[in-house]
């Protein structure tokens, strides 16, 4: 739950956190609920004398040289602190100062921003004016106003840099919800303006730099109070046992770290984006604002919920996240950051996926590169067989099969192939079968079934779920009893994707039914159009039949297709994902790519059918965008070596309520023709009642919620449960 995943950006986190932690920047916080005055935080000194401030900054103005990426890191730390003072809005200023300022401006105000000696208030939701040198009207509520001495205030499209002292400037500092940084209201009545006061086209610019640091701090309050609330549920007892064995309980923290890593995702992305093109970034920043802000709301309450009465006391600090949440999603969260996303999907932004990837890259593009080029000249027929041959068609699979690329070898092949036009077999599930017999067969069993699988001469299945299990896959009570040279089998498969197509199939058998739940299984291979194998496809609420019940009766299975040694196939049926594939080019499937365009193009239309339309599109693209960032990183993690990060099991959620809510949006914004199946609402009425399937099929999302928060979260199974 970090936005670092480089080493360099890992080891700065880890210092912020340590500093923070040595300053006691929490209790610093807490000591200012009942303070009558804001003054600067203890610590300030200290922060500056670290350079935090000029981390963005380029050196000839006295910064660092770094950006807003390692901005980023320090400001999420700080997020967890909940750090009090006014260190965020001062970042803020200098970095709109810093990209859209004059050189004059530069010179004058970044080295007092930059030491310390001057703090910034952020105000860009304000009605002011000004024409011939004068400034009026009231600037708003305006973020850090209490220590404030330059204030940034938007007036149209243009920004305004003010000092707090100068005649005509007034601000009031009332009670604060948040009072660990106390923000005001701003009035300015015939305020002299010169050009040097103003940044000419600002607005926007300032907004997207004021979202991605805003929403930084937010991810890293959301992050902690995940922590919080997992600790405190890992030792609260209730009922003779902790909280955190409850269901209940770790779905609200699985549901906290999925809203918490995807802001995470997002503003990672954002701050990369500020350093390569200024329309991306806007657009990742609206994305990272509305992603993050409700997120840490959320979780902001949850966090209350899970400690319980204890948490809603004055002493405890969980309320000094709730306020910080609360404050900054009213000054710059809300509606107006999904209402842009779409706005500017609509005109046309998209955010192009990258990578930075190291030196070796190159040595490795220039031959991939070409033999790219000689593929994509033959024929469909023909660049099957060369895929085969050089092992590109899978190349994370060992050799001969693939070419046991590494992560970068990986998504090198990925941009030539993309480039060259050429697409690779989707195998789907059967590449998750043959990848099993590869680690796991005998050689016998390689030779008879890869390469017709490779050549989709054979299409394979996965016999996992039965009637009684559902997703609990080791309750497998298909019996195989021993026989002379093989297994009699006896059972039933149920909700088998594709069976009705399938040659073979991998099904799990139970060998030793008095071993315990998870030994005593055996993995075997099954002809699907062999003897007592009996096949009903299951027509499904939409009319298809994409799944089947599977039946077994005296199916004889010889020993060499027995995968692996019998009473050990739990270990091979675990193995079927089999290795990790990595791409840049993931997201929501058929979704990702498909229905946003769709949903565009009709809140345009039709938005008047749907309450919020635009909001509501804008935070489906934002998903979309979520989805698409959480599989980037995955990818991020396996370039920089930092080991597998919780993305896979989140995506898996994330898609199925991703599925859901744009299935319902594009029905209520195609409005009553959804009620007849021969027009225009005829694929909408069918994907609105299919997409629930997503948050049942391949385990439900209630049970994804439970892995999340056991396997990742490291909460304790129910104890109730065998």
């Amino acid at each position: 739950m970090a936005i670092a995943l480089t080493d360099d950006h890992r080891e700065l986190a880890e210092v912020a956190r340590a500093f923070l932690t040595s300053q006691k920047a929490r209790w610093a916080a807490g000591s200012l609920l009942d303070a009558p005055d804001e003054a600067r935080p203890g610590f300030w000194p200290n922060l500056v004398e670290l350079g935090w401030l000029g981390l963005h900054i380029d050196e000839e103005h006295g910064g660092s040289g770094y950006g807003l990426p390692e901005l980023v890191v320090v400001v999420e730390e700080l997020g967890r602190a909940v750090a009090p003072g006014p260190f965020v809005p001062t970042v803020i200023a200098s970095a709109v100062i810093a990209k859209d300022g004059t050189a004059a401006q530069k010179s004058r105000l970044l080295p007092g921003l930059i030491d310390g000696t001057v703090t910034a208030g952020i105000g860009l939701d304000g009605r002011v004016r000004f024409e011939n040198g004068v400034a009026e009207g009231e600037a708003g509520i305006v973020l850090g106003a209490g220590l404030a001495e330059l204030l940034l205030i938007a007036a149209g499209d243009d920004v305004l840099l003010l000092e707090r002292d100068r005649a005509g400037v007034s601000v009031e500092v009332p009670e604060n919800l948040d009072p660990t940084r106390r923000s005001g209201r701003v009035r300015l009545q015939n305020v002299s303006i010169t050009a040097d006061d103003v940044v000419a086209g600002g607005r926007e610019s300032a907004l997207a730099r004021a979202r991605t640091l805003l929403a930084a701090e937010a991810v890293g309050g959301a992050s902690d109070c995940v922590e919080s609330a997992v600790d405190y549920a890992k030792v609260r007892q209730q009922f003779g046992r902790t909280i955190a064995t409850f269901q209940a309980v770790k779905h609200h923290c699985a549901n906290m770290l999925v809203g918490a890593e995807s802001g995470v995702a997002a503003v990672w992305d954002a701050s990369r984006a500020a350093a390569e093109d200024e329309a991306q970034f806007r657009l990742a920043a609206a994305v990272a604002a509305a992603l993050a802000f409700p997120a840490y709301a959320r979780n902001a309450e949850l966090n209350i919920q899970v400690h319980g009465g204890i948490g809603f006391t004055w002493e405890h600090d969980a309320h000094l996240h709730l306020r910080r949440a609360l404050v900054s999603a009213a000054l710059f969260g809300g509606d107006a950051p999904p209402c842009d996303v779409l706005e500017r999907t609509a005109a046309g932004v998209t955010r192009e996926n990258s990578l930075d990837l190291p030196p070796e890259a190159e040595e490795l593009r220039t031959h991939i590169r070409a033999d790219a080029a000689e593929i994509a000249a033959l024929d469909d027929k023909a660049q099957r067989d060369k895929l085969i041959e050089t092992g590109y068609v899978m190349p994370h699979w060992p050799k001969p099969w693939g070419r046991a690329a590494d992560a970068v070898e990986q998504l090198v092949i990925e941009e030539e192939f993309r480039a060259a036009g050429i697409k690779r077999p989707d195998y789907s599930i059967t590449g998750w079968v043959i990848l099993t017999l590869i680690q796991h067969g005998t050689e016998w069993q390689i030779e008879r079934f890869v390469e017709k699988a490779l050549r989709q001469e054979e299409i394979w299945c996965q016999l996992f779920s039965e009637p009684e299990a559902g997703s609990d896959a080791a309750s497998v009570k298909t019996r195989a009893v021993r026989v002379d040279g093989g297994w009699k089998i006896n059972g039933q498969k149920v909700w088998t994707s594709g069976a009705q197509y399938c040659a073979r199939g991998l099904a799990t058998v139970r060998t030793d039914p008095d071993a315990p739940k998870h030994a005593g299984i055996t993995t075997v291979i099954i002809d699907m159009k062999g003897p007592g194998v009996e096949v009903r496809p299951l027509r499904q609420i939409t009319g298809g039949s994409e799944f089947n019940e599977v039946f077994f009766n005296d199916v004889f299975v010889p020993d060499e297709d027995v995968v692996g040694t019998p009473n050990s196939g739990w270990t091979v049926a675990r193995a079927t994902l089999g290795n990790e594939r990595v791409s840049i080019g993931g997201g929501s499937g058929a979704f990702y790519g498909g229905l946003a365009p769709t949903l565009v193009q009709l809140a345009g239309q039709s938005g008047d059918r749907l309450a919020g339309a635009k909001a509501r599109v804008g935070r489906f693209l934002a998903e979309d965008h979520a989805l698409r960032l959480l599989n980037l990183r995955r990818a991020a993690r396996s370039v920089e070596g930092a080991g597998p990060g919780p993305e896979g099991n989140i995506t898996k959620l994330k898609l199925a309520d991703h599925m859901i809510e744009g299935a319902a949006i594009w029905a209520a914004l195609v409005g009553p023709e959804v009620a007849l199946t021969d027009g225009p609402g005829a694929v909408v009425g069918r994907m609105a009642m299919g997409a629930r399937g997503m948050a049942i099929a391949g385990g439900t999302s209630e049970v994804t919620r439970n892995q999340i928060a056991e396997r990742i979260l490291g909460m304790p199974r129910d104890p109730l449960i065998n």
